[in-house]
């Protein structure tokens, strides 16, 4: 039986937003959906209405937390179109290798058929315009001579709605992140997942019927991919997602306060100092410590907490006879650009990894 749905809501991979210039500099002049979409590739199109997205982020949940996320990469030989009616063509740039994209789009398919209205076959794609059949190979021809290949990590899907906007723009309403968790057998039979806290040291949070929630800075894409880099060929097991939690709560707290509370903090930036790499050699866990301590604290609002959380960004573990090689690829490597980011919202995770909602900051005006 088919379920309702709506061409105001999708579900969809997001590029990170440091990669859309390229992107948003060609759909601004030849995209007729500029500015009401962001940059895009559509897995599910038309989807469910926004008031079923939270039962909907809690199915997908169970089959895509345990993906791993994967990279894209769009370079000169993705430009491609699809012909329409007549003369009119739309042109967009696929992945270079649609593998994980197509995989990903299969196992939601298989998942959710009632939600699917195309019989189109999946082509990932990202649309970058229109125009028309006469035009299209000089126009890609003039696109690609200017194209610089970018690269950038998928560690989500996106729910995202104009139902309720305003403005009838489309907006990240709901995320299910893709964390590559794979469960492990014990004689509880129960999943860990480790949680940084003070020192830094590591909490082991086990699923039960009293579930923790947990107020977390997510670092973005091209930043984690970046850190990932530098532990290859190395015994480095990672924590994912990395994430810097900064407040504790026994239960799930009340949305609109904590965004009455979160939207009056400004949007700020983390950065961490070439020194800020570090080492517990009793539990063999490498973190980094962040050199603006303040600004991350003032994100723990929660009165209760007796966790003193310090910004720490636990990586995951490290055999000690790697940690001379990692230490130095992360100086020889570090500069400004690449080792600080900027946070315009937190995430609410529970304590079994599923996540809740997020809360955006508040934007800086200049006069």
């Amino acid at each position: 039986m088919s379920t309702a749905v709506t061409v105001k809501t999708a579900l969809c991979l997001i590029p990170p937003e440091n990669v859309w210039e390229q992107i948003q500099s060609i759909r601004s002049t030849y995209d007729k959906a500029y500015p009401r979409w962001m940059p895009h590739i559509n897995l599910v199109y038309p989807f469910v209405h926004e008031s079923e997205f939270a039962n909907i982020k809690i199915q997908l949940e169970s089959i895509l937390n345990q993906r791993k996320p994967f990279e894209i990469e769009f370079d000169k030989t993705s430009f491609n179109y699809f012909k329409q009616k007549g003369n009119e063509c739309t042109f967009h740039i696929k992945p270079k290798i649609s593998k994980d994209v197509v995989e990903l789009q299969q196992i939601i398919e298989n998942f959710l058929p009632n939600y699917l209205k195309n019989t189109r076959p999946f082509e990932a794609h990202l649309t970058l315009g229109q125009t028309t059949t006469s035009r299209i190979s000089d126009m890609l021809i003039e696109i690609k001579a200017k194209w610089k290949p970018i690269k950038f990590i998928i560690d989500r899907v996106c729910m995202i709605s104009r139902e309720n906007n305003p403005d009838d723009l489309f907006t990240i309403e709901n995320q299910v992140l893709l964390v590559g968790f794979e469960e492990k057998d014990n004689n509880n039979n129960n999943n860990e997942q480790l949680v940084p806290i003070e020192k830094p040291s590591i909490i082991e949070i086990r699923p039960s019927l009293i579930t923790k929630n947990y107020l977390c800075i997510i670092p973005p894409n091209e930043f984690s991919s970046r850190l990932l880099h530098l532990f290859e060929d190395t015994s480095f097991r990672p924590l994912k997602p990395f994430q810097i939690i900064v407040a504790e709560y026994d239960h799930v707290p009340n949305e609109s306060d904590l965004r009455l509370q979160i939207g009056s903090i400004p949007k700020f930036t983390i950065d961490f100092g070439a020194r800020s790499i570090c080492f517990n050699y009793s539990t063999s866990r490498l973190f980094l410590k962040p050199t603006n301590i303040e600004s991350i604290q003032q994100l723990n609002l929660n009165k209760n907490n007796n966790n003193n959380f310090d910004g720490t960004l636990t990586l995951g573990e490290l055999d000690k006879n790697d940690l001379t090689e990692v230490g130095n690829r992360f100086t020889q490597s570090w500069t400004f650009a690449t080792n600080e980011f900027d946070v315009d919202r937190v995430y609410l995770i529970d304590s079994n990894g599923r996540f809740q909602y997020n809360v955006p900051l508040k934007s800086q005006c200049f006069s």
